[in-house]
């Protein structure tokens, strides 16, 4: 453990002061000087036992870290080590194989602190105990932490929704409100014709004035076109309710194009451009909201996006997105238990990061005006998971002055269900995968990194937040539960230690502990969720109550392992396509 504590603590400390140097030495290339400390650190860990006894080994490591931090924070701020012209063309002469690296390292990363307390055990039984009870605090820390967030967030979603928004947008918007038209874009693959009724219904009930409305549904092509015929009927009925609806049937397999919501909702655009030339509406007076085909809007919420967005001063506004809560309502106690604390663990982490976090991705939904939208291109076409594909992309777009900006009104979507419990549990599971495979994004993300000059610790910050949480989402509930039981099964010596006794005991201990922030879900949970069904019997009310013993092995078996599997088939080059959840309500009034 003091090996670990020297390697991290001369990293840490010469990384920061890699800074110092930078701001008084313009020009002086301190990557030299790190490789200078990593050589020393080399020779006096082969040769120093002699003249530094027992001192050696920690003094050879923290000069190695030292070394690597310098370095690193050369490579990171000035775009090279040593060579700045040979460097970038060796680099762009090799790109493929430094994209195919990077596609690696997530999972790379991922196994390689899943095995650590098999190949650490060997030498290092102690630093793998002390690393164990780091996670279980951290693990600590990061529940305490989003109970309490959940509670602000969902305090501050109440007050939104008591608030009258389009009587705020007349006050105090009252020369300018009026001249938004509200796009609303509808990709849609699969999903029954009642599934999008409920859709449409929510838009129809927003308080904002119906002429304000348009509606853009886009149907791809390889869809029932059954489906596509019934849903085109009911969208005749709508019509005459609102200003406008726009549809469009997205061709299979175009060039450049991962089939998906990214590819079909840039198709829908650049048709919605044409209609809304043929009405004589300005680019600069759309404001345009993306939702999936399940989602239910509430009344209010396309008003307080709308709101939000003219809140802000003109320098900004258009270089911000703006997002409502995620609540998994529409069918909530039809699906089975593991789907129903998924769909809250999933609502209710993003309510968090919305309060606790400057670095809130976009997900599923947003709104921004259309101007930013063609500002920053449309989305990625080639990816799976447009919408953190979005963000990154806008982020760069617009040297890192872009943010997702929280409303707080809700909308409210389908927890996964299918036609049988088997079905069920696998779209779980490969929803889970879709959205783990966001670390696709990993190639762009570094890319963007090193040509965009944008401050260096804003784009560092999150860069390491993007790595440590595709990291941990595959890893850490994984080694805190099973690392500790590795350990002796490794090496036998460590039984006979006092770490030994006291590890499972000290980690229970805070792993208990750590489950006082669910206590908080559970709270807003019963705040939020639907009435259970009348109809149920006293065993299914009281198991509804007692679902949250499940949260444990849910962390694992669809939360953790789906992430693995992304990340393992990004690193061996198995490219995942886009694929839809099933949405199948058992009943349609949901």
């Amino acid at each position: 453990m003091r090996i670990l504590l020297s390697l991290s603590l001369g990293l840490l400390l010469f990384f920061y002061l890699a800074e110092l140097l930078g701001q008084i030495y313009k020009f002086f290339n301190y990557a030299l000087l790190g490789l200078i400390l990593f050589i020393s650190g080399l020779l006096i860990g082969f040769f120093g036992q002699n003249f530094l006894p027992g001192l050696n080994v920690l003094i050879a490591y923290f000069l190695i870290g030292a070394g690597l931090g310098l370095s690193v924070h050369h490579l990171l701020s000035r775009h090279f080590l040593f060579f700045e012209t040979k460097e970038k063309e060796f680099i762009l002469k090799h790109e493929s194989v430094f994209v195919r690296i990077l596609e690696i390292l997530p999972g790379a990363l991922t196994w390689l602190a899943l095995t650590s307390p098999i190949w650490l055990s060997f030498t290092m039984p102690y630093a793998v105990a002390y690393l164990i009870l780091i996670a279980d605090i951290y693990w600590l820390l990061a529940g305490l932490r989003i109970g309490a967030l959940i509670i602000i967030g969902y305090r501050k979603m109440e007050s939104a929704k008591k608030q009258h928004w389009l009587k705020m947008l007349q006050t105090d918007f009252p020369q300018t409100w009026e001249n938004y038209y509200h796009l609303i874009l509808v990709p849609t693959y699969k999903e029954p014709p009642y599934i999008l009724s409920s859709t449409f219904s929510g838009i129809l009930n927003s308080t904002i004035p119906k002429d304000k409305i348009l509606l853009a549904v886009g149907f791809e092509q390889r869809d029932d076109p059954q489906k596509i015929k019934q849903t085109q009927k009911n969208l005749n009925a709508l019509k005459k309710k609102i200003a406008g609806v726009f549809t469009t049937v997205h061709p299979y397999d175009l060039p450049g194009e991962v089939p998906g919501q990214g590819s079909n909702k840039n198709w829908m655009i650049k048709n919605a451009l044409t209609e809304l030339k043929k009405r004589g509406i300005k680019e600069d007076r759309v404001f345009i909201t993306t939702i999936d085909a399940d989602f239910v809007l509430h009344p209010q919420f396309l008003a307080g996006a709308l709101h939000k967005y003219l809140s802000l001063p003109d320098m900004e506004k258009d270089k911000r997105s703006f997002t409502g809560v995620f609540l998994y309502h529409n069918n909530y106690w039809q699906t089975p238990t593991p789907m129903r604390l998924m769909a809250t663990g999933t609502s209710f982490w993003q309510l968090a990061e919305m309060v606790g976090s400057d670095k809130y991705i976009n997900y599923s939904s947003m709104s921004i005006s259309l101007k930013a939208l063609l500002d920053i291109g449309l989305w990625i076409p080639d990816k799976v998971n447009d919408d953190s594909g979005f963000y990154w992309k806008a982020y760069y777009h617009f040297n890192g002055d872009y943010k997702v900006i929280p409303h707080f009104l809700p909308i409210s979507a389908d927890a996964v269900q299918d036609t049988t419990l088997f079905k069920t549990f696998q779209n779980q599971y490969l929803q889970i995968r879709r959205w783990a495979y966001g670390v696709e994004h990993i190639p762009f993300i570094v890319k963007e990194y090193f040509k965009k000059e944008i401050g260096f610790w804003d784009k560092t910050d999150k860069l390491l937040f993007k790595i440590w949480g595709d990291l941990k989402w595959g890893f850490l509930a994984i080694f805190v539960t099973f690392g500790g039981m590795l350990i002796p099964l490794v090496n036998p010596d460590f039984k006979s230690s006092v770490l030994s006794v006291n590890l499972p005991i000290v980690s229970s201990w805070i792993l208990t502990i750590a489950f006082l922030g669910l206590f908080a879900t559970i709270y807003v949970h019963e705040k939020t969720a639907p009435k259970r069904p009348a109809g149920w019997n006293i065993f299914a009310r009281v198991w509804s109550y007692l679902q949250w013993l499940l949260i444990p092995i849910i962390l694992i078996t669809i939360s953790a392992l789906p992430a693995i599997d992304a990340q393992t088939s990004l690193m061996f080059g198995r490219k995942l396509e886009f694929r839809v959840t099933n949405k199948a309500r058992l009943l349609e009034k949901a």
